[in-house]
Parts: structure tokens; sequence; C-alpha cells
């Protein structure tokens, strides 16, 4: 289903350290503490994922445990216990599931990767599993129908890129280049493929490479040798940014498309000395950044992230402070910190929480989650060299039919 633009779904300039709590607080007795568990590429290759949504979901904590929230008439503060999947969610991420839901019996679990790997469990032991990050394509939603998910699919950002490339830079060839065995990566080429043909644009060449490697050479050459107007990168920020590198080396020049979401303290410490002109005439194209963002609540949330971190929030970090809220609000909803059935049947019908700072666009009916996904706009940024940093180019909606529409220009991304 389509979801409609609303905005200012957070009334006033809230700090993100001082957020409404989901639920009145003042009443009742004192229920004490509820834990649920969290599985984050801590490690890795994955590593540049895991980190800022635990700190996200830590300054979520916070705010939220100001004031608690009430379930069935008791006082709760949360907790989570976070497990490193190490980048291997097969192996290590199975096993933290598992003693997450058995050992610790943990009503409700946050994950970044492995969906697939983690069917048998949730299927041995149901319980909600609120997906953070993984927009792959074919959905994630489709393995369990205990997956939700605080994001988009990648269907609903990377027809920005195309149309944006098109239609503002009259890009009319793309070369993609591909990570060869990652699904994100598989993906986003599969989709790069549809939204080109829906935008006139040709694919003069597919390349590859194996994840894993160093050497991306016979890959780049391939798709430079095409002529293209424009190069897509297609994987995740630890994979594509050296293929970049070495892309540039090269000698090629012109633009460059993909869709993970790098932000600037990455593109140094991945880069090197020679990030900042590595990365121009860059286009990133994935939900909206909370330092670009116009609601106040978002970017309120964003410089408090940056100050407390030192580090440029990327859209991932509103999704996961805003997790304790959710799973707070709809809690409240069931009446039960640890009932997991009726939990995940109110997830189904929550609207959006009080307090959270995503900027959600809910659906016709006001849910949080329409089809077990809630949506954010989407966005496609540029690298801004004098500041060192990204800039706002675009932001957009798909519908159905995986067209652009209520796209919003930014004339000055860099002011």
């Amino acid at each position: 289903m389509y979801l409609k633009s609303t905005s200012a779904l957070i009334a006033g300039a809230l700090l993100a350290s001082t957020a409404a709590c989901s639920a009145d607080s003042g009443s009742g007795g004192d229920g004490g503490t509820v834990t649920v568990g969290a599985i984050l590429s801590m490690s890795g290759i994955y590593s540049t994922l895991g980190p800022p949504e635990k700190n996200a979901m830590e300054m979520g904590l916070e705010a939220l445990n100001e004031n608690g929230f009430t379930v069935d008439g008791e006082h709760y503060e949360m907790r989570i216990k976070y497990a490193d999947d190490k980048s291997d969610a097969a192996t290590t991420g199975v096993a933290a599931l598992r003693e997450l839901v058995q050992s610790d019996n943990v009503p409700v679990v946050a994950f970044g990767l492995g969906a697939d790997t983690y069917v048998p469990q949730v299927e041995r032991t149901p319980l909600p599993m609120i997906n953070i990050l993984d927009s792959v394509y074919p959905s994630i939603l489709d393995l369990d129908e205990h997956y939700f998910r605080t994001r988009g699919d990648s269907p609903t950002y990377v027809p920005g890129c195309l149309n944006y490339a098109k239609n503002e830079l009259d890009i009319q060839s793309v070369s993609v280049i591909t990570a060869a065995g990652e699904a994100y990566g598989e993906g986003l080429t599969e989709l790069v493929g549809q939204a080109a043909e829906r935008e006139g644009i040709d694919i003069a060449a597919r390349s590859e490479f194996p994840l894993g490697a160093t050497d991306y050479s016979n890959a780049i050459n391939e798709a430079v040798a095409a002529d293209p107007d424009a190069i897509y990168l297609s994987s995740v920020t630890a994979v594509i940014l050296p293929v970049l590198k070495q892309l540039r080396q090269s000698g090629y020049d012109g633009p460059v498309l993909h869709s993970s979401g790098v932000n600037p303290e990455q593109a140094e410490a991945i880069l090197g000395s020679g990030f900042n002109s590595i990365m121009e005439n860059n286009y990133d194209c994935a939900g909206t950044l909370p330092a670009t963002s116009s609601e106040p609540a978002t970017t309120a949330f964003a410089e408090e992230y940056q100050e407390r971190y030192n580090e440029y929030p990327q859209d991932l970090t509103m999704w996961a402070y805003d997790f304790p809220f959710i799973v707070a609000e709809a809690m409240t909803q069931a009446g039960t910190t640890s009932d997991r059935d009726a939990i995940l049947e109110a997830l189904h019908e929550i609207g959006v929480p009080e307090g959270t700072v995503s900027g959600w666009l809910p659906g016709e009916d006001g849910r949080l989650f329409e089809e077990r996904m809630a949506r954010t706009a989407s966005e496609v940024t540029t690298w801004c060299p004098e500041e060192r940093t990204l800039g706002s180019v675009m932001t957009f909606d798909v519908d159905d039919n995986g067209q652009v529409v209520d796209a919003v220009l930014n004339e000055e991304p860099c002011a």
C-alpha cells in the first residue's frame, strides 16, 4: 500500500535526551525492569552498522527511561541485552539468538542482519523480531510473519537514484558493479535494472567481484570500458568504498551512485587521507539523514548524537533510537511485558509512538507498521567537498509501481 507523506509528526523541538515516554507514567505501581534483546554487527565486515545502532539505541533507552512507561497499571523501565553477531549471523548470531530467546526469555529482539538464518529458531520459539536495517530485496518480511522492519524495502529508495540521475544529471547510461554473493548488493543490482528501464536509462555493463576481494580491477575495467555516463556500486559501505577508491585511481571521475548510507567519518576511515576528493561526484540513495531533516525532533536528535559520539548520524541511527519507544508502545497496548503473542499482535496495531524521532510516514489508517513495514521518506545525498560532509539534493517517496513521487529538490545542498 502506498503511504501518504505527512509532516510534523512530532510536535515541538523536543530534545532527544528528554523525549516523552509512550505512556503515562504517573499512575500505577512499580513493575520493575523489562529486558529485551538486540543482535547487532559490532565487529567484522558490517561493523560500520552495529556500533551506531547501539549508540542510538542507548540514547533512545535513556530518553524512554526518564519517564518510563506503564503497562496494565504498572510502571516499567527497559533495558537492552546486546549481542555481537561478529558479522556472522549464521553461526555467532544464531547462538546469540538462542541464548536471548531460551535462556534470557526476552519477549522481543531487535536485529540488523541475518533474517534468513534466524527463521528456524523463530519457528521453534516464536517472538516478535524487529529489524532495524535489512532492506535486502526480495524482502525479509517474506521469510517469517514474526518479522517487522523499521525501514522501507530497498524498492522504496533505489528508484530515486535513477530518477535523479536521469532528470538532474542527464544520465543516459549506467554501468553496475556488484559484490557477488552478497544479498543486499545483488538485490540492489536487480532493482537498478528495473528502475533504469522505467527511466529510460541504458545499462551499459554489469560486472562483479567476489565478496571479500581486495582487487576490483577486472570489474572496474569492464564497467568503465562500456563508457557509461555513471557507475552504480551495489553493496554496503565497507564493501563499496574500497571499490570506489580503486575506481577513482583508475582515472574514472564521473558520477558514482550507490545506496550504502556512508557517513563522513566512515569515508575518511576507509578511504584514507584522500577521502575528500574520492567522495566528490558521489550520490547516495537511502533513508533520510537525521542531520538534513526538517523535523525539529529529528534534527535535535542528530545534534545530540553528533555531540555525544563525534560522528555524523546515519539514517539507521534514528530507527535504532526509536526501537525502545516502539516496544514500549506495543507492550502498553498489549497490556503485558512478557506475552510474546500479545506483543506481536499489538505491533500490528500501534500508531506512531510519542517521543520517536524518525519522522514516520504512517499508513492510511495511522498505523506505524503497514504490512509489518514502517516507512520514512527516502533521500538522495551528495558530497560537499568544501564542508567535507553530506548534503541533501532530493527527498522523495516511491509508490507501489516503483515510480518516484513527492520529490523535493534542494538547489543548494551544501549551503
